[in-house]
């Protein structure tokens, strides 16, 4: 089976050469940060479209799609308003206008929040009930976490994973045996519908090394790859070649795959014996 390369893009992020329409065709889905309650528990969007217009996205998002790549926007709260805050029935009916207004295919719900650690399991178990009840069974819900075994991930992900479509990894700092052990806590909630995420990034930042991220590639127990972000994989964030976390994660992930079907596409054009 094909894996999956998800990408985010940050709406907050300035890098001219890479936005949202620059997304490259080999990738899957991309994700777009980040949207959030507002002081009234409506969704409100001015971080994503901190740079470019809403309305610009929105075109955007239009061109992807007709090249079937689909769009996610992320969900993180706000130092302002924590989910235990929030009014899920005004939050749920805002954000299925989101969804219809800006024409997406899901939602990814970024499990980071600095609310009391007391409400943290209930509220984001809340706020995935509330997400798929707006967007009902065919469109897509992604989890994005890292803690495994030393946070709130099991607890949530027990009474939750079967409304979940899959679950990204973004452990950006460990190495490849310490992702693959978190990849295993996780297993245990769902199965292999995980998605190890690494980072574009330069020595003294939390960035996944390239030779982590093509051996991470090479390894065929997951889903697939995400990347944060792909507006962050230039120069001005890693020192190194523009697109080259792209291009190493397209190069490496189903590789077998594309060996495979190499080596059919050689045996029917040949006559030799071996082949």
């Amino acid at each position: 089976m094909k894996q999956k390369f998800i990408a985010y893009w940050g709406g907050y992020l300035y890098s001219p050469s890479q936005t949202l329409n620059m997304c490259p065709d080999y990738i899957d889905t991309v994700v777009i940060a980040f949207i959030g309650p507002d002081e009234n528990s409506e969704v409100e969007t001015t971080f994503l479209h901190k740079i470019f217009s809403e309305q610009q996205i929105k075109d955007w998002i239009h061109d992807l799609k007709k090249k079937k790549i689909k769009v996610l926007l992320s969900i993180l709260d706000t130092p302002n308003k924590h989910w235990d805050t929030v009014d899920f029935n005004i939050f749920g009916k805002s954000l299925k206008k989101i969804m219809i207004d800006w024409n997406v295919d899901g939602f990814d719900i970024d499990a980071e929040s600095g609310e009391k650690s007391d409400d943290f399991v209930n509220s984001f178990i809340n706020l995935i009930n509330c997400v798929r009840e707006v967007i009902g069974p065919k469109k897509i819900l992604s989890y994005t976490c890292y803690e495994g075994k030393y946070g709130f991930d099991g607890q949530i992900l027990s009474k939750t994973s079967k409304k979940i479509n899959y679950i990204q990894t973004m452990a950006y700092f460990y190495d490849y045996d310490e992702m693959t052990k978190l990849y295993d806590y996780y297993k245990d909630f769902m199965g292999n519908k995980i998605l190890i995420g690494v980072k574009a990034g330069k020595e003294g930042d939390q960035y996944t090394p390239l030779n982590e991220v093509k051996n991470l590639c090479l390894w065929n127990n997951k889903m697939g790859m995400m990347l944060w972000t792909f507006n962050r994989d230039n120069f001005s964030y890693t020192h190194d070649k523009e697109w080259i976390w792209c291009e190493t994660i397209n190069k490496y992930l189903n590789s077998q795959i594309k060996k495979s079907s190499s080596f059919e596409k050689l045996s029917q054009n040949s006559n030799c014996l071996i082949c």
